[in-house]
């Protein structure tokens, strides 16, 4: 998960349209006895509007998701309340641009209608009279005190950490719970992240041992890894899937990389990391 500004003031089109602003009116006199049409949040405009903001990835888990993968997800849910069963739901939210990001099937799927809140939070049971209250970053919302991170609103960055073997550590309840909710240790994603990491790490053994057997010579062990170092700099740049990895892999490339090659491998690399850092590689 990785923070990202969006501007609450401007929704998409098909979101001020006439007919979604009927539809708010319609949703606020039943309370709920009326679905929520996707023809409106869902909208191919709001799609695109999403994919944008967040490159194509799931706002959850950062798994790439554009086109008909992308599900546009109530971050508090539409529908009741999976942790108060007298909450109907923020149902008055159905259309509301700060409640909608995307997701992949699984994150969706896993968060379904889970909202926990804080012990000290004050749930919002009914629609606040200011429209403006409606926002993720309102004051009346914020009171509510969300144990679920909200990438638009939360840092996401320091409520987790990434280890080399492809899983994620809460360092805070947030995170915690979000990593339970989201369900963001399942197996197809650490294997994911697993592979981004170890894919590094073999192409620097390989290289190293070139060095080490006197395949190539230092020029050349400086080029190869000069381009490997640099793609691992770019993995932490928004648009790359797992850019949150990324910046770990890089950040903490010792705890990453050092300390599982052998220890010619780890001199070889160390040094010209160390180059690397200090722009004369």
């Amino acid at each position: 998960m990785k923070s990202v500004k969006k501007d609450f003031d401007n929704p998409p089109e098909q979101l001020r349209s006439e007919n979604c602003q009927q539809k708010i009116k319609e949703v606020l006199r039943q309370k709920n006895g009326q679905t929520i049409s996707s023809n409106y949040y869902g909208h191919l405009t709001v799609r695109r509007h999403l994919e944008r903001l967040y490159h194509g990835k799931c706002a959850y888990c950062e798994t790439q998701v554009a086109g008909s993968v992308l599900r546009v997800d109530h971050y508090r849910p539409k529908d009741k309340i999976k942790e108060d069963s007298t909450h109907t739901g923020y149902y008055w939210l159905g259309y509301e641009w700060s409640n909608l990001l995307p997701a992949c099937e699984k994150c969706n799927r896993a968060k379904s209608n889970s909202f926990p809140i804080d012990v000290t939070g004050i749930r919002v049971i009914k629609p606040p009279l200011s429209r403006l209250s409606w926002r993720a970053n309102s004051h009346t919302l914020l009171l509510e005190k969300p144990l679920l991170l909200n990438p638009e609103i939360d840092e996401p960055e320091s409520h987790f950490i990434f280890l080399p073997n492809g899983e994620i550590k809460s360092l805070t309840e947030k995170g915690e719970k979000t990593r339970k909710i989201c369900d963001l240790n399942r197996s197809d994603l650490v294997i994911a992240r697993k592979t981004i990491v170890d894919n590094f790490r073999n192409k620097m053994r390989r290289i190293a041992d070139d060095f080490i057997q006197g395949i190539i010579n230092k020029n050349t062990l400086h080029y190869s890894l000069k381009l490997l170092f640099s793609d691992i700099l770019r993995a932490q740049s928004l648009e790359k899937t797992y850019s949150q990895l990324g910046w770990f892999m890089f950040k903490k490339f010792e705890l990453f990389f050092l300390k599982t090659l052998g220890t010619k491998q780890e001199k070889v690399i160390e040094n010209a990391f160390q180059l690397f850092k200090n722009g004369k590689l």
